[in-house]
């Protein structure tokens, strides 16, 4: 019974240190805080989306790439822990690169396809990436496999099902396409990950409608 005892401690001890280094890792690879703009009122928020599991593979990005546009970014590795973690990192930080080099949304998610094609664990990601330019009101997005944007307008909201593809890692898969629209003043845009709309036995469709209705009650507050 001692020995079950001790091999049961030392699972417990090396799973609490797997936590913490994957809570750690996640940290500090997303953005501490979000950039101040001046045209732009912006939140993020993390939660994780299982009870004793603080990090994974989520991620979210946002950086200003010239006086008007700003690139908002949310991705979606496969699995838990410090390794999807690692994941993770790695494609962030690609993604804002090419971003930040002035690619479109569709060009700078072929480009991550091919740097995913190189990092195990990538296969099957998914990711959604908008640009919008600030004094014209115009939106560029394009998804990896990644739930639709969601639109909030004084008209009421409405998911951005346009400028889909296929998740990262596919070999054959046709080019990725983006498509854009123009919002008004007042508008806001919603990203997010499937973890926010999935339950378990329930259609996908009745999640999107949840979080359309929740979203469009509160589309007037800060």
């Amino acid at each position: 019974l001692a020995g079950q005892c001790a091999q049961a401690l030392d699972r417990a001890r090396l799973h609490q240190a797997e936590h913490d280094v994957a809570d750690v890792l996640q940290r500090s690879l997303l953005p501490p805080a979000l950039p101040p703009l001046p045209r732009l009122r912006v939140a993020a928020r993390y939660l994780p989306s299982a009870v004793g599991i603080a990090a994974g593979g989520d991620w979210y990005d946002l950086m200003p790439i010239d006086e008007n546009r700003v690139a908002v970014v949310v991705g979606d590795v496969v699995g838990h822990g410090a390794s999807a973690a690692a994941v993770m990192g790695q494609l962030r930080s690609a993604l804002a690169a090419y971003l930040l080099d002035g690619h479109s949304p569709a060009a700078a998610l072929e480009r991550l396809d091919r740097f995913a094609r190189r990092v195990p664990g990538s296969a099957g990601s998914t990711c959604v990436c908008l640009v919008v330019d600030c004094g014209t009101g115009a939106l560029c997005w394009a998804s990896a496999g990644h739930p639709p944007v969601l639109l909030l307008e004084p008209a009421g909201p409405r998911y951005l099902e346009e400028g889909g593809g296929t998740v990262l890692g596919v070999v054959g898969r046709p080019p990725y396409r983006q498509a854009e629209a123009v919002i008004e003043p007042g508008s806001s845009v919603l990203l997010y990950t499937d973890g926010l709309v999935e339950r378990r036995g329930e259609v996908l469709d009745e999640g999107q409608e949840r979080l359309a209705r929740a979203a469009g009650g509160v589309r007037d507050l800060p």
